[in-house]
């Protein structure tokens, strides 16, 4: 008959799996098992124990669910995207709904110097265009005088 509770080692392994990578003391398995006196191959095999799968996957989607494991990770994204992190900018509005999944941002950064002086010309010229044409519209959309909004 198999097993259907963890050991309270295997408890103790399991919560150390659970947390980031980063706060894990011992930082390796390897390192664990060796504080633990047990051998490395034993918390692989407990690893692939069903019991053990099962209560590891119970950790995991309940720290998926955490508002402040997902809060944390949308700041990171955030902070990220700030230092100019692209992708890490676009996660973040997707994940906040801010851009929807099939939108996809295109940004071409060139360095002025690698321009030619034409290139760099009309690059001046399209951009004074686009704002001529955004000061236009928002000229248009404002009421005249004796009308009301």
């Amino acid at each position: 008959m198999a097993r259907e509770q963890l050991t309270r080692l295997q408890e103790e392994y399991l919560t150390w799996i659970l947390l980031p990578e980063p706060a894990r003391v011992p930082s390796s398995k390897r390192q664990w098992a060796e504080k633990h006196d047990i051998h490395y191959n034993t918390v692989n095999n407990w690893e692939k124990a069903k019991v053990f799968q099962a209560k590891w996957k119970e950790g995991v989607d309940g720290m998926a669910q955490s508002p402040e494991r997902t809060q944390r990770l949308l700041d990171s994204l955030f902070n990220k995207g700030l230092d100019g992190d692209v992708r890490a900018a676009q996660l973040y509005l997707t994940a906040t709904g801010q851009m929807p999944q099939n939108q996809t941002l295109n940004i071409k950064h060139e360095n002025a110097k690698s321009l030619s002086d034409e290139e760099l010309e009309s690059l001046i010229v399209q951009m004074a265009s686009n704002e001529k044409s955004a000061r236009k519209a928002d000229k248009e959309a404002e009421p005249k005088d004796g009308e009301s909004e």
